[in-house]
């Protein structure tokens, strides 16, 4: 990894590696078919991703993609930051749970802070804060929640 200005940005080997790795996931079909169709080695970029492509890849495959690329405790942010979209979205939330999470976003927001540079930060990175009070007044992330106690 290069550290330049505060932002970590993969080599082209680790890139191309983790891309490789994204063409070789196997899902359940209709579960994240557009992952493995949209790599391109050539541009070293995935492109074409829908929505819920964007959550699996959050939810799921990011702490796994950056495990042993990055320092450990900026891997520990990014998993962070994955259970935190993972709990969120899920399909039944407690308000515990909910609860819990409104105290851990502003925390999330600050270790992420310390991570990625100013530009980095816009209203949707700020909207992580406001998600979880979303949630708890019973909008749910893409489908309806069923909250219980």
């Amino acid at each position: 990894m290069e550290e330049d200005s505060g932002r970590f940005r993969p080599n082209e080997a680790p890139k191309k590696e983790a891309l490789e790795w994204i063409q070789k996931l196997q899902f359940p079909d209709g579960y994240a078919a557009n992952l493995r169709r949209g790599v391109n080695l050539a541009t070293m970029r995935i492109n074409g991703l829908k929505s819920h492509d964007y959550h699996i890849w959050i939810e799921r495959l990011l702490p796994v993609m950056v495990r042993g690329y990055l320092p450990d405790n900026i891997w520990r942010v990014l998993a962070e930051l994955s259970n935190f979209f993972r709990q969120l979205c899920a399909k039944e939330l407690s308000r515990v749970v909910i609860s819990d999470m409104e105290k851990v976003a502003p925390v999330l927001l600050c270790k992420l802070e310390k991570i990625f540079p100013p530009a980095f930060f816009n209203p949707m990175q700020h909207l992580l804060l406001h998600l979880p009070y979303e949630a708890r007044m019973g909008g749910g992330c893409a489908v309806p929640l069923v909250l219980f106690n």
